[in-house]
């Protein structure tokens, strides 16, 4: 998801946009590409442009929407009744400025999202960690449970472009992105926050502004809501504390490890990949969650979702039931392949805490050598807020490999990581070379970071080459 500063400001519109013919600069984001493809399903006129092609635009241009390669003001298509954006967008886009000449609305996706969700009873799914997990477990559920959700979630479900669906069904299942406080553009009926902790910044100052941001999201909800909340943390508890009693409508259920949790989650086991728990509802039902996904996070994610689901008035039991069939979203340890009995893992892990639990999971199975982890820093601004916590929550793996963003050969790598790696190889594909190199069967690779890392090493693990970024 988006992690700039915001620098594009949106159009002040005096109603809900017209996104009958909207073009999205971008639309191969994470956050974008879905939403593109649930408006093209509603049947709308959609366009878009990004750097480079993938399989997931390939699978886009597919389902109706119009992609263009590059940006440039001619991509803008004539009639175009809005132009949607991010703030990973820089303010001198060629797009962008063909809009503000020719008068056409600058819609941030969060207003776009929220239009698209109009007529259904709309569920977000917020919070710093597990957010993409979450949305898929309930985007995933409802459908085998036969309820035909609509859905927008920034990862992969099942394959290419598979993170957007516009169904027939009432739920409306959407990931809300807080990292530059657009999620207040939102207004949903339902809502999950899975975790509060401090990210993103370059947009918030410390933990506090969080949790402000998170309360005046809540308030703004719709009338006769319900928040769901996993208050584990202190941050989320305090959340909980500001909320009880603030809005007389507003239904709060807590979920999580805690003794007083509504929703209590106990007796965790890991097998293998696997990862179960006991999960006792505010009824006293018990339910037995067994999920393919390995973690305790993701036990605390489906948790989550199954508090969801009771709140929808749904059967707790099917959902849990069914849940033991969601295999995970692409980039959140996933299998990536094996070379020899080697296995490889990929993902998206980007913040200290995230690291952390994904190398536990690594970690967890019966029998697994060495965790030898292939890194790729995300930027200069989030290494220099949370440096020492990424150093000490990779000092976890048993073996670091660092390597390059791919934005040049004279990139400057983390210091206080350089410090710690036993290999340091700016080529990507050469850094799970590396990895690789040092590995013995029964070792797990990680190939963590939001970039490019994961498309090289599937590169590797296949024998398919990726063109250097």
């Amino acid at each position: 998801m988006e992690t700039a500063v915001p620098t594009i400001a949106p159009t002040v519109l005096d109603a809900a946009p017209d996104l009958s013919r909207v073009h999205f600069v971008g639309v191969g984001g994470t956050g974008m590409l879905p939403l593109a493809r649930v408006l093209a399903e509603q049947g709308l006129a959609v366009s878009g442009s990004d750097i480079c092609t993938s399989a997931a635009l390939d699978e886009l241009g597919r389902s109706g929407v119009t992609v263009n390669c590059g940006h440039q003001a001619g991509n803008v298509p004539q009639g175009a009744t809005a132009v949607v954006f991010t703030h990973a967008v820089a303010a001198g886009n060629p797009e962008v400025q063909e809009a503000r000449r020719r008068g056409i609305p600058l819609v941030h996706r969060s207003t776009a999202l929220n239009a698209a969700m109009a007529g259904r009873t709309s569920v977000g799914v917020l919070g710093t960690h597990g957010k993409t997990s979450t949305a898929g477990m309930l985007a995933v559920v409802l459908a085998r449970m036969g309820q035909d959700p609509s859905y927008v979630v920034g990862g992969e479900l099942h394959g290419p472009a598979s993170g957007g669906r516009n169904a027939a069904g009432r739920y409306f299942v959407a990931e809300v992105d807080e990292s530059d406080r657009t999620h207040l553009n939102v207004a949903v009926d339902l809502a999950v926050v899975t975790d509060v902790d401090h990210d993103h910044p370059e947009n918030y100052a410390d933990l506090a502004a969080h949790i402000d941001a998170y309360e005046s999201f809540a308030l703004g909800m719709r009338s006769e809501g319900t928040l769901v909340v996993n208050a584990d943390s202190p941050a989320a508890q305090e959340l909980v504390r500001r909320l009880t009693g603030a809005r007389g409508d507003l239904r709060l259920v807590t979920v999580g490890f805690r003794a007083d949790a509504q929703w209590r989650v106990g007796q965790v086991r890991t097998m293998g990949t696997r990862s179960t728990a006991r999960l006792t509802g505010p009824r006293g039902a018990a339910y037995e969650l067994a999920l393919v996904v390995p973690g305790t996070h993701q036990l605390a994610n489906a948790a989550c979702a199954v508090a969801m689901a009771d709140a929808l008035g749904l059967d707790a039991a099917a959902f849990v039931a069914e849940l033991g069939c969601f295999d995970g979203v692409q980039r959140r340890m996933t299998p990536a392949g094996s070379v020899g009995a080697v296995r490889v893992y990929d993902s998206y892990a980007h913040h200290p805490t995230e690291i952390r639990a994904d190398l536990a999971a690594a970690q967890s199975p019966a029998g697994v050598g060495k965790v030898v982890v292939v890194f790729q820093p995300a930027g200069a601004a989030r290494h220099h807020a949370f440096g020492d916590g990424f150093a000490e929550a990779l000092a976890g793996a048993d073996v670091l490999v660092l390597t390059g963003t791919g934005r040049g050969a004279d990139e400057q790598l983390p210091e206080e990581l350089v410090t710690h790696a036993a290999v340091v190889e700016t080529d990507r594909a050469q850094a799970v070379l590396s990895a690789l190199a040092i590995t013995e069967p029964g070792d797990v690779v990680v190939l963590m970071g939001t970039g490019d890392l994961a498309d090289h090493g599937q590169g590797v693990v296949t024998g398919e080459s990726v063109a250097a970024a």
